[in-house]
């Protein structure tokens, strides 16, 4: 790769490491905001689900938006609305305020990924694309490690409100360097032309592997937005820890996360230039890793805090390993000129998991008074994404139109 292209991978992994920043903080906060505000956990749940009933919403249109703009135009825009929104946060004074704060954060965060793929498939080759999408989301599991200790000193050092003006604030200063280096490929810089403008989402989910992926991304996503919805909240108030305590045990998942992402990338990238087909070097570290994250039910039978936390470590590590894969399997099989449009589909399937994980575990935390039935749900749901894949995705090669495909 060119030195501008490290650069691309640069800005897309700083990218990602605000957004998830931006998406997490709400679940560190949640304990004190619930106290302050008289939130029982129910409530929350749907606090925390807000977010994503904009961000299920916006994916479709910010994909189009992405194939047809650009994704300098789209991110750049996208990414100071949810910046604004997350430092607005702090001023929320009741329920329907954090609704509304949330709401807007997750219509600006629904661009992220349709983006992240435009330019991945714009800007590398195919035996190159895991790696790249490996390396930025890694970016978004090292925000999410970080964002527990970061905004746990901030709350315990001023309060909660104070966490979402700087983390709100860092935001915009990364969206003012987007705009400043961050370059258009020829090929996505005016695609108004191009054919992808003229094919319906409807057109698309005809095609077996979009539905596949689709139905493999909604299912294992409940795992993950559990995760950065409930984990904290589950630390203090099922494991007893101390904010403090609790900021550095959940970022222990996504720290370890962080740092296996990009070997999940690579190592399905080196099967295809060894010249392990593509279907099997994406498909099969898919289902396998989808398997070994349902691993996750043992976490809420121990008593042992410690054990708890090594199958938590291990579910999330290999369920993102699988995410990884699966975005590259999604920059492969699109049409010409339409990732961005698919990405956007295929993440509106996640988008509904997470409206879905954090309101179901608030509702039977407050009727068992515990988490394991929603963590046996969890498990339950990522089995089902194995299956999706590997049933339901067909080969992994890119989807050809013709003109019978288009309005």
């Amino acid at each position: 790769m060119g030195a501008y292209r490290y650069w691309v991978v640069f800005l897309l992994f700083s990218g990602a490491f605000i957004n998830s920043m931006d998406r997490g903080g709400l679940a560190v906060a949640a304990p004190a905001i619930m106290k302050e505000l008289n939130l029982d956990p129910a409530m929350m749940g749907i606090v925390l689900s807000s977010f994503f009933w904009s961000y299920f919403i916006m994916n479709i249109p910010a994909g189009w938006m992405a194939d047809k703009y650009g994704a300098k135009k789209t991110l750049g825009g996208s990414a100071l609305v949810w910046s604004v929104m997350t430092a607005v946060t702090g001023a929320a004074h009741n329920l329907v305020h954090l609704i509304a704060c949330r709401i807007g954060v997750g219509a600006g965060e629904a661009a992220i990924q349709p983006c992240n793929v435009k330019v991945t498939a714009s800007n590398f080759e195919t035996n190159q694309r895991a790696t790249v999408i490996g390396l930025y989301n890694a970016g978004m599991r090292l925000g999410l490690a970080v964002v527990p200790i970061f905004m746990a000193y901030l709350i315990a050092t001023w309060d909660w409100r104070v966490s979402f003006y700087v983390t709100g604030g860092i935001s915009v200063l990364w969206v003012v360097m987007w705009y400043l280096t961050f370059k258009e490929a020829k090929s996505n810089a005016n695609t108004s032309d191009c054919g992808c403008v003229k094919v319906s989402w409807l057109q698309l989910l005809k095609h077996r592997s979009i539905i596949g992926i689709v139905l493999c991304k909604f299912f294992q996503d409940y795992l993950y937005n559990m995760f950065i919805t409930w984990l904290p909240a589950y630390l203090v108030m099922e494991r007893g820890f101390t904010v403090l305590k609790m900021g550095w045990y959940a970022s222990l998942p996504w720290f370890v996360t962080f740092l296996a992402l990009p070997l999940f990338g690579l190592f399905s990238d080196t099967l295809i230039k060894r010249g392990v087909g593509v279907t099997k070097a994406r498909k099969g570290m898919i289902v396998i890793s989808q398997m070994i994250a349902a691993s996750v039910i043992v976490a809420v039978y121990t008593d042992n805090a410690m054990i708890a936390m090594i199958f938590m470590v291990l579910a999330l590590v290999f369920e993102s390993g699988s995410s990884t894969i699966l975005w590259s399997v999604c920059a492969e099989i699109a049409p010409s000129n339409c990732s961005a449009s698919v990405a956007g589909i295929m993440n509106t399937a996640g988008a509904l998991s997470g409206i879905v994980a954090p309101i179901l575990t608030g509702v039977l935390l407050k009727l068992t008074g515990n988490f394991q039935q929603a963590f046996l749900i969890a498990s339950v749901m990522i089995l089902f994404a194995a299956l999706s894949m590997w049933f339901v995705v067909g080969e992994v090669k890119q989807i050809q139109l013709d003109e019978s495909h288009q309005k």
